[in-house]
């Protein structure tokens, strides 16, 4: 019997990304790491979905902003609507609450931010690959609106945007009271208001669920 997988077994990616050196490089260090069988670019989001049907992909590596300001997000909706939908990984700079928010409104399964280590990447890739979400995001400072911007998630306060950063990034009450030097009751009574307006009963629903939340978003 021929040792060679078959084609349903094996762990096929699509990388979108509008930059050649750097899906260049995530397929590269997918492929040698042995987290995929098959990795393949793509730089526009078209390109991508294009891939991801024809190859029937079993996970999607995107930018937020392929061609334009959010077209990574739209990518998502589009493959999830698919027959065969891919488990997806947003692997971006971005990192503001309110973009955090959206990649999960709109269906990823994971977010990774570009100061990852390689190695942490590959980790993500092999954990989603076993069904588990992740969510690494930088250092929470960066996630923290700047003072006087106004807030990015509709029906969401500024405060609301950064306490779902820290959420997203597994923060508990005590520990988001610490980062923003708010009461605990305070941060229980924001962290009820965010879980309220994305429409999810608790933390663990708010990082799993993998269904659009926010359908403004």
């Amino acid at each position: 019997m021929s040792e060679e997988k078959t084609l349903s077994a094996r762990h096929i990616v699509v990388i979108a990304d509008p930059y050649p050196i750097s899906r260049a490089a995530v397929a590269s260090l997918l492929r040698h790491s042995g987290a995929v069988d098959e990795a393949q670019e793509a730089e526009s989001g078209q390109g991508a979905l294009d891939l991801v049907r024809r190859l029937r992909a079993d996970m999607l590596v995107t930018e937020v902003d392929l061609a334009g300001r959010g077209d990574g997000v739209q990518l998502v909706r589009q493959v999830k609507k698919l027959a065969r939908p891919p488990t997806v990984l947003m692997f971006t700079g971005a990192d503001d609450p309110a973009v955090v928010a959206a990649c999960l409104a709109g269906g990823a399964d994971g977010f990774v931010h570009r100061t990852a280590s390689p190695e942490r990447l590959v980790r993500a890739v092999e954990t989603l690959a076993a069904g588990r979400s992740v969510w690494y995001l930088r250092e929470h400072a960066g996630l923290v609106p700047e003072p006087g911007t106004r807030p990015r998630v509709p029906g969401m306060t500024a405060r609301e945007q950064q306490i779902l950063g820290l959420l997203l990034g597994r923060y508990s009450n005590d520990e988001i009271a610490a980062e923003l030097h708010l009461a605990r009751q305070t941060v229980k009574n924001h962290v009820s208001n965010v879980l309220t307006k994305l429409g999810v009963a608790n933390r663990r629903e708010l990082l799993a669920r993998r269904d659009p939340l926010v359908a403004a978003l």
